[in-house]
Protein backbone atom coordinates (compact mmCIF):
# COMPACT_ATOMS: atom_id res chain seq x y z
CA UNK A 1 0.00 0.00 0.00
CA UNK A 2 1.22 3.39 -0.64
CA UNK A 3 2.08 5.18 2.28
CA UNK A 4 1.05 8.80 0.58
CA UNK A 5 -2.25 7.47 -0.90
CA UNK A 6 -5.01 9.01 1.28
CA UNK A 7 -7.37 6.40 3.38
CA UNK A 8 -10.28 4.97 1.52
CA UNK A 9 -12.50 7.85 3.27
CA UNK A 10 -10.58 10.23 0.70
CA UNK A 11 -10.76 8.64 -2.33
CA UNK A 12 -13.57 10.02 -4.38
CA UNK A 13 -15.79 8.26 -7.13
CA UNK A 14 -14.41 8.42 -10.75
CA UNK A 15 -17.04 9.80 -12.25
CA UNK A 16 -16.78 12.40 -8.89
CA UNK A 17 -13.16 13.10 -10.72
CA UNK A 18 -14.05 13.98 -14.29
CA UNK A 19 -16.88 16.47 -13.21
CA UNK A 20 -16.66 19.41 -14.91
CA UNK A 21 -15.98 22.92 -13.79
CA UNK A 22 -19.55 23.94 -13.53
CA UNK A 23 -19.59 22.51 -10.01
CA UNK A 24 -16.99 24.80 -8.76
CA UNK A 25 -19.14 27.74 -7.77
CA UNK A 26 -18.41 31.31 -6.35
CA UNK A 27 -20.16 34.01 -4.31
CA UNK A 28 -19.56 37.53 -4.85
CA UNK A 29 -17.93 39.18 -1.62
CA UNK A 30 -18.13 42.53 -2.95
CA UNK A 31 -21.55 43.03 -4.25
CA UNK A 32 -23.72 45.77 -3.25
CA UNK A 33 -26.07 44.14 -0.24
CA UNK A 34 -28.75 46.11 -1.93
CA UNK A 35 -28.70 44.92 -5.29
CA UNK A 36 -29.68 40.82 -5.54
CA UNK A 37 -27.46 39.52 -8.54
CA UNK A 38 -26.65 35.80 -9.71
CA UNK A 39 -23.27 34.45 -8.45
CA UNK A 40 -20.30 35.58 -10.23
CA UNK A 41 -17.30 34.49 -11.85
CA UNK A 42 -18.85 33.10 -15.10
CA UNK A 43 -21.80 31.40 -15.74
CA UNK A 44 -20.88 28.86 -17.13
CA UNK A 45 -19.24 28.06 -13.70
CA UNK A 46 -22.37 28.06 -11.90
CA UNK A 47 -24.32 25.12 -11.86
CA UNK A 48 -28.21 25.10 -11.58
CA UNK A 49 -28.12 23.05 -8.57
CA UNK A 50 -25.82 25.92 -6.79
CA UNK A 51 -28.15 28.95 -7.54
CA UNK A 52 -31.47 27.31 -6.12
CA UNK A 53 -33.19 29.56 -3.31
CA UNK A 54 -33.22 28.19 0.59
CA UNK A 55 -36.93 27.33 -0.19
CA UNK A 56 -35.75 25.26 -3.24
CA UNK A 57 -32.81 23.56 -1.31
CA UNK A 58 -35.20 22.64 1.91
CA UNK A 59 -38.14 21.60 -0.54
CA UNK A 60 -35.12 19.02 -1.97
CA UNK A 61 -34.05 18.30 1.50
CA UNK A 62 -37.45 16.96 2.70
CA UNK A 63 -38.36 15.03 -0.81
CA UNK A 64 -34.71 13.08 -0.21
CA UNK A 65 -35.65 12.16 4.04
CA UNK A 66 -38.78 10.92 2.40
CA UNK A 67 -37.23 9.01 -0.10
CA UNK A 68 -34.81 7.58 2.71
CA UNK A 69 -38.00 6.87 5.01
CA UNK A 70 -40.37 5.01 2.32
CA UNK A 71 -36.36 3.07 1.33
CA UNK A 72 -36.04 2.31 4.93
CA UNK A 73 -39.42 1.29 5.66
CA UNK A 74 -39.67 -1.26 2.63
CA UNK A 75 -37.24 -3.66 1.29
CA UNK A 76 -39.71 -5.32 -1.28
CA UNK A 77 -40.07 -2.19 -3.01
CA UNK A 78 -36.20 -1.82 -3.22
CA UNK A 79 -36.05 -4.72 -5.19
CA UNK A 80 -38.79 -4.09 -6.98
CA UNK A 81 -36.93 -0.38 -7.90
CA UNK A 82 -34.68 -0.45 -11.60
CA UNK A 83 -31.69 1.17 -11.42
CA UNK A 84 -33.16 3.87 -13.40
CA UNK A 85 -35.66 5.11 -10.94
CA UNK A 86 -32.86 4.29 -8.34
CA UNK A 87 -30.79 6.99 -9.21
CA UNK A 88 -33.30 9.36 -10.34
CA UNK A 89 -34.58 9.24 -6.97
CA UNK A 90 -30.64 9.73 -5.62
CA UNK A 91 -30.23 13.59 -4.42
CA UNK A 92 -27.59 15.84 -5.57
CA UNK A 93 -24.33 15.92 -3.73
CA UNK A 94 -25.03 19.30 -1.30
CA UNK A 95 -22.94 20.82 1.10
CA UNK A 96 -23.70 24.14 2.10
CA UNK A 97 -21.51 26.66 4.14
CA UNK A 98 -22.95 30.01 5.95
CA UNK A 99 -20.28 31.86 7.51
CA UNK A 100 -21.85 34.05 10.15
CA UNK A 101 -19.84 36.81 12.20
CA UNK A 102 -16.67 37.07 13.50
CA UNK A 103 -17.08 36.65 17.46
CA UNK A 104 -14.29 37.06 19.19
CA UNK A 105 -11.06 39.25 18.37
CA UNK A 106 -9.34 39.22 22.08
CA UNK A 107 -6.01 37.85 21.19
CA UNK A 108 -5.94 38.82 17.23
CA UNK A 109 -7.07 35.31 16.30
CA UNK A 110 -10.72 35.93 14.95
CA UNK A 111 -13.56 33.00 15.59
CA UNK A 112 -16.42 32.43 13.35
CA UNK A 113 -19.86 31.00 13.27
CA UNK A 114 -20.46 28.45 10.69
CA UNK A 115 -23.81 26.82 9.60
CA UNK A 116 -23.79 23.59 7.76
CA UNK A 117 -26.28 22.01 5.29
CA UNK A 118 -25.77 18.70 4.19
CA UNK A 119 -27.13 15.48 2.64
CA UNK A 120 -23.98 13.34 2.36
CA UNK A 121 -24.02 10.53 3.77
CA UNK A 122 -21.09 10.31 5.95
CA UNK A 123 -22.43 13.16 8.01
CA UNK A 124 -24.15 12.30 11.16
CA UNK A 125 -26.83 14.80 10.97
CA UNK A 126 -28.17 17.28 7.95
CA UNK A 127 -27.84 20.76 9.71
CA UNK A 128 -24.98 22.04 11.98
CA UNK A 129 -25.55 25.29 13.81
CA UNK A 130 -22.91 27.74 15.11
CA UNK A 131 -20.23 25.79 14.63
CA UNK A 132 -17.31 27.98 16.16
CA UNK A 133 -14.08 27.58 14.23
CA UNK A 134 -10.98 30.17 14.48
CA UNK A 135 -8.40 31.53 12.38
CA UNK A 136 -5.87 28.98 13.23
CA UNK A 137 -8.09 26.08 12.49
CA UNK A 138 -9.00 27.19 9.30
CA UNK A 139 -5.51 27.23 7.97
CA UNK A 140 -5.31 24.10 9.37
CA UNK A 141 -7.96 22.59 7.40
CA UNK A 142 -6.54 24.29 4.17
CA UNK A 143 -3.20 22.76 4.65
CA UNK A 144 -3.96 19.61 5.61
CA UNK A 145 -6.27 19.38 1.91
CA UNK A 146 -3.66 20.80 0.05
CA UNK A 147 -0.98 17.87 1.41
CA UNK A 148 -4.05 15.39 0.93
CA UNK A 149 -5.40 16.12 -2.28
CA UNK A 150 -2.07 17.14 -4.23
CA UNK A 151 -4.01 16.60 -7.79
CA UNK A 152 -6.41 19.48 -6.54
CA UNK A 153 -6.19 23.24 -6.50
CA UNK A 154 -7.31 23.89 -3.05
CA UNK A 155 -8.29 27.50 -2.96
CA UNK A 156 -6.46 30.21 -0.52
CA UNK A 157 -8.15 30.94 2.42
CA UNK A 158 -8.19 34.75 2.99
CA UNK A 159 -5.93 36.54 6.06
CA UNK A 160 -8.70 36.91 8.45
CA UNK A 161 -8.18 40.48 9.13
CA UNK A 162 -7.76 43.38 6.99
CA UNK A 163 -5.46 44.99 9.35
CA UNK A 164 -2.31 46.05 7.64
CA UNK A 165 0.85 48.30 8.26
CA UNK A 166 -0.96 50.85 4.98
CA UNK A 167 -4.46 51.08 6.99
CA UNK A 168 -3.35 49.60 10.70
CA UNK A 169 -6.23 51.43 12.09
CA UNK A 170 -9.29 49.62 10.05
CA UNK A 171 -10.82 46.30 10.55
CA UNK A 172 -13.57 45.53 8.58
CA UNK A 173 -15.28 42.27 9.60
CA UNK A 174 -17.70 42.07 7.13
CA UNK A 175 -15.30 41.77 4.26
CA UNK A 176 -13.14 38.84 6.37
CA UNK A 177 -16.76 37.21 6.38
CA UNK A 178 -17.26 37.32 3.23
CA UNK A 179 -14.00 36.47 2.13
CA UNK A 180 -14.14 33.25 4.22
CA UNK A 181 -17.95 32.52 2.84
CA UNK A 182 -16.37 32.41 -0.59
CA UNK A 183 -13.27 30.32 0.52
CA UNK A 184 -15.55 27.60 2.04
CA UNK A 185 -18.31 27.87 -0.61
CA UNK A 186 -15.56 26.73 -3.47
CA UNK A 187 -14.09 23.90 -1.02
CA UNK A 188 -17.73 22.80 -0.43
CA UNK A 189 -18.56 22.62 -4.14
CA UNK A 190 -15.42 20.60 -5.30
CA UNK A 191 -16.35 17.35 -6.21
CA UNK A 192 -13.67 16.14 -4.17
CA UNK A 193 -12.63 18.03 -1.59
CA UNK A 194 -16.30 17.93 -0.31
CA UNK A 195 -15.79 14.34 0.72
CA UNK A 196 -12.86 14.97 2.74
CA UNK A 197 -12.99 13.00 5.74
CA UNK A 198 -11.21 15.92 7.63
CA UNK A 199 -13.40 18.34 6.92
CA UNK A 200 -16.30 16.36 8.51
CA UNK A 201 -14.68 16.24 11.57
CA UNK A 202 -14.38 20.47 11.32
CA UNK A 203 -17.49 20.34 11.09
CA UNK A 204 -18.62 17.65 13.57
CA UNK A 205 -15.83 17.94 16.09
CA UNK A 206 -17.32 19.02 19.33
CA UNK A 207 -13.84 21.10 20.49
CA UNK A 208 -10.82 22.22 18.57
CA UNK A 209 -10.14 20.89 15.27
CA UNK A 210 -6.44 19.68 14.76
CA UNK A 211 -6.00 16.97 11.99
CA UNK A 212 -3.20 14.95 12.12
CA UNK A 213 -0.81 15.85 9.23
CA UNK A 214 2.48 13.61 8.64
CA UNK A 215 5.31 15.73 8.84
CA UNK A 216 6.68 15.57 5.44
CA UNK A 217 2.66 16.30 4.30
CA UNK A 218 3.13 19.35 6.32
CA UNK A 219 6.23 20.38 4.85
CA UNK A 220 4.59 20.05 1.67
CA UNK A 221 1.55 21.87 2.12
CA UNK A 222 3.70 25.15 3.35
CA UNK A 223 6.03 24.52 0.86
CA UNK A 224 4.39 26.79 -1.91
CA UNK A 225 4.34 29.73 1.09
CA UNK A 226 7.57 29.40 2.99
CA UNK A 227 9.25 28.49 -0.78
CA UNK A 228 8.09 32.16 -2.29
CA UNK A 229 5.65 30.18 -4.53
CA UNK A 230 6.06 28.14 -7.52
CA UNK A 231 9.01 25.88 -6.11
CA UNK A 232 10.42 22.89 -7.76
CA UNK A 233 13.13 22.30 -5.21
CA UNK A 234 10.89 20.24 -2.64
CA UNK A 235 9.79 16.59 -2.65
CA UNK A 236 6.53 17.77 -4.28
CA UNK A 237 3.19 16.49 -2.37
CA UNK A 238 3.73 12.74 -3.37
CA UNK A 239 7.22 11.88 -2.07
CA UNK A 240 8.06 10.97 1.10
CA UNK A 241 11.41 13.73 1.95
CA UNK A 242 13.61 14.43 -1.20
CA UNK A 243 13.10 13.11 -4.40
CA UNK A 244 15.37 10.44 -5.50
CA UNK A 245 15.52 11.34 -8.81
CA UNK A 246 15.68 14.27 -11.11
CA UNK A 247 12.52 15.68 -12.60
CA UNK A 248 12.63 14.19 -15.99
CA UNK A 249 10.86 16.43 -19.20
CA UNK A 250 9.32 14.98 -22.09
CA UNK A 251 11.37 15.40 -25.40
CA UNK A 252 8.07 15.85 -27.15
CA UNK A 253 5.39 16.94 -24.69
CA UNK A 254 1.96 16.63 -25.55
CA UNK A 255 -0.69 19.19 -26.35
CA UNK A 256 -1.63 19.63 -22.80
CA UNK A 257 1.55 19.69 -21.23
CA UNK A 258 2.40 22.52 -23.38
CA UNK A 259 -0.56 24.29 -22.12
CA UNK A 260 0.41 23.37 -19.06
CA UNK A 261 4.09 24.78 -19.31
CA UNK A 262 2.71 27.78 -20.76
CA UNK A 263 -0.01 27.90 -17.59
CA UNK A 264 3.28 27.77 -15.66
CA UNK A 265 5.01 30.65 -16.95
CA UNK A 266 1.74 33.23 -16.69
CA UNK A 267 1.33 32.14 -13.29
CA UNK A 268 5.17 33.50 -12.94
CA UNK A 269 4.51 36.34 -14.82
CA UNK A 270 1.48 37.19 -13.07
CA UNK A 271 2.80 36.95 -9.89
CA UNK A 272 5.85 38.78 -10.20
CA UNK A 273 3.46 41.76 -11.80
CA UNK A 274 0.79 41.31 -8.42
CA UNK A 275 3.48 41.50 -5.88
CA UNK A 276 4.65 45.25 -7.59
CA UNK A 277 1.39 46.45 -7.94
CA UNK A 278 0.33 45.28 -4.29
CA UNK A 279 3.59 47.22 -3.49
CA UNK A 280 2.57 50.32 -5.05
CA UNK A 281 -1.27 50.10 -4.25
CA UNK A 282 -0.38 50.00 -0.27
CA UNK A 283 1.91 53.24 -0.93
CA UNK A 284 -0.96 54.64 -2.90
CA UNK A 285 -3.55 54.16 0.06
CA UNK A 286 -0.58 55.11 2.46
CA UNK A 287 -0.31 58.78 0.93
CA UNK A 288 -4.09 59.11 0.30
CA UNK A 289 -4.41 58.08 4.73
CA UNK A 290 -1.41 61.12 4.84
CA UNK A 291 -3.66 63.51 2.61
CA UNK A 292 -6.57 62.93 5.02
CA UNK A 293 -4.76 63.75 8.21
CA UNK A 294 -3.35 66.94 6.35
CA UNK A 295 -6.63 67.62 5.57
CA UNK A 296 -8.16 67.06 8.52
CA UNK A 297 -5.51 69.55 10.25
CA UNK A 298 -6.32 72.02 8.40
CA UNK A 299 -9.72 72.15 8.50
CA UNK A 300 -9.34 72.21 12.51
CA UNK A 301 -7.10 75.34 12.10
CA UNK A 302 -9.78 76.57 10.09
CA UNK A 303 -12.76 75.96 12.21
CA UNK A 304 -10.30 77.40 15.08
CA UNK A 305 -9.57 80.73 13.43
CA UNK A 306 -13.43 80.93 12.61
CA UNK A 307 -14.19 80.85 16.50
CA UNK A 308 -11.75 83.49 17.46
CA UNK A 309 -12.64 85.96 14.28
CA UNK A 310 -14.13 89.10 15.73
CA UNK A 311 -15.88 89.73 12.11
CA UNK A 312 -18.77 88.01 12.66
CA UNK A 313 -19.36 86.84 9.08
CA UNK A 314 -15.77 85.86 8.38
CA UNK A 315 -16.23 83.72 11.15
CA UNK A 316 -19.06 81.98 9.84
CA UNK A 317 -17.35 82.02 6.55
CA UNK A 318 -13.95 80.35 8.20
CA UNK A 319 -15.99 77.86 10.60
CA UNK A 320 -17.94 76.54 7.33
CA UNK A 321 -15.07 76.18 5.02
CA UNK A 322 -12.93 74.26 7.86
CA UNK A 323 -16.08 72.04 8.14
CA UNK A 324 -15.98 71.48 4.24
CA UNK A 325 -12.16 70.17 5.08
CA UNK A 326 -13.12 67.93 7.60
CA UNK A 327 -15.84 66.56 5.90
CA UNK A 328 -12.84 65.86 2.69
CA UNK A 329 -10.72 64.61 5.10
CA UNK A 330 -13.03 61.84 6.31
CA UNK A 331 -13.57 60.76 2.71
CA UNK A 332 -10.09 60.85 1.72
CA UNK A 333 -9.62 58.34 4.80
CA UNK A 334 -12.30 56.47 3.95
CA UNK A 335 -11.37 56.11 0.33
CA UNK A 336 -7.53 55.04 1.76
CA UNK A 337 -8.74 52.46 3.97
CA UNK A 338 -10.62 50.55 1.03
CA UNK A 339 -7.82 50.94 -1.31
CA UNK A 340 -5.31 49.69 1.58
CA UNK A 341 -7.70 46.57 2.64
CA UNK A 342 -9.98 45.69 -0.20
CA UNK A 343 -7.83 45.26 -2.88
CA UNK A 344 -4.83 44.41 -1.03
CA UNK A 345 -6.63 41.24 0.39
CA UNK A 346 -7.66 40.02 -2.96
CA UNK A 347 -3.87 40.35 -3.87
CA UNK A 348 -2.31 38.86 -1.34
CA UNK A 349 -5.08 35.91 -1.85
CA UNK A 350 -3.77 35.65 -5.56
CA UNK A 351 -0.08 35.87 -4.99
CA UNK A 352 -0.17 33.00 -2.78
CA UNK A 353 -2.17 30.94 -5.16
CA UNK A 354 -0.25 32.08 -7.90
CA UNK A 355 2.65 29.88 -6.34
CA UNK A 356 -0.08 27.07 -5.59
CA UNK A 357 -0.74 26.67 -9.22
CA UNK A 358 2.95 26.26 -10.10
CA UNK A 359 3.66 24.53 -6.78
CA UNK A 360 1.22 21.75 -8.43
CA UNK A 361 2.21 21.79 -11.69
CA UNK A 362 5.73 20.98 -10.27
CA UNK A 363 4.24 18.20 -8.25
CA UNK A 364 2.99 17.13 -11.60
CA UNK A 365 5.87 16.39 -13.26
CA UNK A 366 7.23 14.26 -10.33
CA UNK A 367 4.37 12.30 -10.78
CA UNK A 368 4.61 11.86 -13.98
CA UNK A 369 8.52 10.93 -13.24
CA UNK A 370 8.17 8.49 -10.28
CA UNK A 371 5.42 6.86 -12.70
CA UNK A 372 8.18 6.45 -15.39
CA UNK A 373 10.78 5.06 -12.51
CA UNK A 374 8.24 2.46 -10.76
CA UNK A 375 7.53 1.23 -15.04
CA UNK A 376 11.39 0.88 -15.48
CA UNK A 377 11.72 -0.86 -12.47
CA UNK A 378 8.73 -3.32 -13.06
CA UNK A 379 10.53 -3.90 -16.37
CA UNK A 380 13.14 -5.05 -14.79
CA UNK A 381 11.53 -7.54 -12.50
CA UNK A 382 9.67 -8.78 -15.33
CA UNK A 383 13.08 -9.50 -16.65
CA UNK A 384 13.76 -11.25 -13.61
CA UNK A 385 10.62 -13.29 -13.51
CA UNK A 386 11.50 -14.17 -17.52
CA UNK A 387 15.00 -15.40 -16.13
CA UNK A 388 13.68 -17.52 -13.11
CA UNK A 389 11.09 -19.37 -15.78
CA UNK A 390 14.20 -20.42 -17.94
CA UNK A 391 16.30 -21.41 -15.55
CA UNK A 392 16.10 -24.52 -14.06
CA UNK A 393 18.84 -24.12 -10.81
CA UNK A 394 16.67 -21.47 -8.70
CA UNK A 395 15.91 -22.57 -5.52
CA UNK A 396 12.06 -22.27 -4.71
CA UNK A 397 12.92 -19.94 -1.90
CA UNK A 398 14.39 -17.49 -4.20
CA UNK A 399 11.75 -17.74 -6.85
CA UNK A 400 9.34 -16.94 -4.19
CA UNK A 401 11.15 -13.73 -3.17
CA UNK A 402 11.14 -12.91 -7.06
CA UNK A 403 7.78 -13.16 -7.24
CA UNK A 404 6.95 -11.60 -4.56
CA UNK A 405 8.75 -8.17 -5.45
CA UNK A 406 7.35 -8.32 -9.00
CA UNK A 407 4.28 -8.44 -7.44
CA UNK A 408 5.01 -5.46 -5.24
CA UNK A 409 6.85 -3.36 -8.28
CA UNK A 410 3.31 -4.38 -10.32
CA UNK A 411 0.54 -2.68 -7.67
CA UNK A 412 3.25 -0.11 -7.31
CA UNK A 413 3.30 0.84 -10.97
CA UNK A 414 -0.36 0.68 -11.21
CA UNK A 415 -0.98 2.97 -8.36
CA UNK A 416 1.15 5.47 -9.63
CA UNK A 417 0.03 5.00 -12.79
CA UNK A 418 -3.89 5.67 -11.62
CA UNK A 419 -2.75 9.00 -9.54
CA UNK A 420 -0.91 10.05 -12.92
CA UNK A 421 -4.18 9.85 -14.86
CA UNK A 422 -6.14 11.42 -12.05
CA UNK A 423 -3.39 14.67 -11.48
CA UNK A 424 -4.26 14.79 -15.28
CA UNK A 425 -8.44 14.63 -14.98
CA UNK A 426 -8.82 16.76 -12.28
CA UNK A 427 -6.03 19.23 -12.63
CA UNK A 428 -7.46 20.44 -15.65
CA UNK A 429 -10.86 20.66 -14.52
CA UNK A 430 -9.47 22.76 -11.71
CA UNK A 431 -7.06 25.23 -13.93
CA UNK A 432 -10.51 26.12 -15.72
CA UNK A 433 -12.40 26.76 -12.34
CA UNK A 434 -9.23 28.67 -11.50
CA UNK A 435 -9.12 31.13 -14.38
CA UNK A 436 -13.05 31.64 -14.77
CA UNK A 437 -12.58 32.63 -10.05
CA UNK A 438 -9.52 34.52 -11.21
CA UNK A 439 -10.77 36.59 -14.14
CA UNK A 440 -14.32 37.05 -11.65
CA UNK A 441 -12.45 38.24 -8.57
CA UNK A 442 -10.72 41.02 -10.51
CA UNK A 443 -13.50 42.05 -12.04
CA UNK A 444 -15.55 42.24 -8.93
CA UNK A 445 -12.99 43.62 -7.07
CA UNK A 446 -12.40 46.54 -9.61
CA UNK A 447 -16.43 47.09 -9.56
CA UNK A 448 -16.44 47.67 -5.88
CA UNK A 449 -13.66 50.11 -5.82
CA UNK A 450 -15.20 52.28 -8.79
CA UNK A 451 -18.55 52.34 -7.06
CA UNK A 452 -16.62 53.68 -3.62
CA UNK A 453 -14.62 55.65 -5.40
CA UNK A 454 -17.94 57.07 -7.10
CA UNK A 455 -20.02 57.40 -3.81
CA UNK A 456 -16.70 59.11 -2.04
CA UNK A 457 -16.43 61.32 -5.24
CA UNK A 458 -20.15 62.40 -4.85
CA UNK A 459 -19.82 63.42 -1.09
CA UNK A 460 -16.84 65.30 -1.72
CA UNK A 461 -19.22 67.04 -4.83
CA UNK A 462 -22.34 67.61 -2.51
CA UNK A 463 -20.47 68.94 0.33
CA UNK A 464 -18.31 71.81 -2.38
CA UNK A 465 -21.85 72.56 -4.04
CA UNK A 466 -22.94 73.14 -0.10
CA UNK A 467 -20.15 75.23 0.60
CA UNK A 468 -20.42 77.31 -2.79
CA UNK A 469 -24.53 77.78 -2.19
CA UNK A 470 -23.07 79.35 1.48
CA UNK A 471 -20.83 81.31 0.00
CA UNK A 472 -23.12 82.73 -2.67
CA UNK A 473 -25.52 83.54 0.03
CA UNK A 474 -23.41 84.87 2.62
CA UNK A 475 -21.78 87.87 0.59
CA UNK A 476 -22.23 91.49 0.60
CA UNK A 477 -24.04 91.69 -2.81
CA UNK A 478 -26.45 89.06 -1.69
CA UNK A 479 -26.96 90.54 1.51
CA UNK A 480 -27.36 93.99 -0.01
CA UNK A 481 -29.52 92.82 -2.74
CA UNK A 482 -32.47 90.31 -1.05
CA UNK A 483 -34.26 88.47 -3.80
CA UNK A 484 -37.40 89.46 -5.05
CA UNK A 485 -40.13 88.03 -3.64
CA UNK A 486 -42.16 86.15 -6.29
CA UNK A 487 -45.33 87.62 -8.45
CA UNK A 488 -48.69 86.61 -7.16
CA UNK A 489 -50.46 84.49 -9.60
CA UNK A 490 -53.11 86.06 -11.61
CA UNK A 491 -56.72 85.53 -10.59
Amino acid sequence: MDPHQPPAEHQPAAAAAAAPPSLYTSINPFADPEQDGAPWGGEEAVDDAQTDTASARDAREEEAAADDASIAGSSASRLRATPAESLARTPAPLLRFTVGHVVDRSNRVPGFTIDVVTNLPSYKARKYAGVERTQVELERLEAHLRATYPECLVPTLGPGTTVSKYVPDYQNDRLVVLLLQQWMSRVAAHPILQQDYELRQFVEAPFAFNPALPASSALAAAGPQAGGGGGGGGGGFFSWGRPKQRVARSANPTPFEQQLEQVAGNMEAFQKSLVAARRWHGRQARARARLALGLKDVGTKMVSTGVVEHNARLGRALKRLGKCFLHVGACALTQSNHEGSRAIAVEDIYTVACGNVQWALSSRQLIFTEHQVAERQLERKRQAVAVLRASSSISADQAQDTLAEFNVAKSDADAKRCRAERVDQVLAADLRAFELNREGDFRAMFAALARDHLHIERQVLTELRAVLDFARHSSPAAAADPPAAPAAPPT
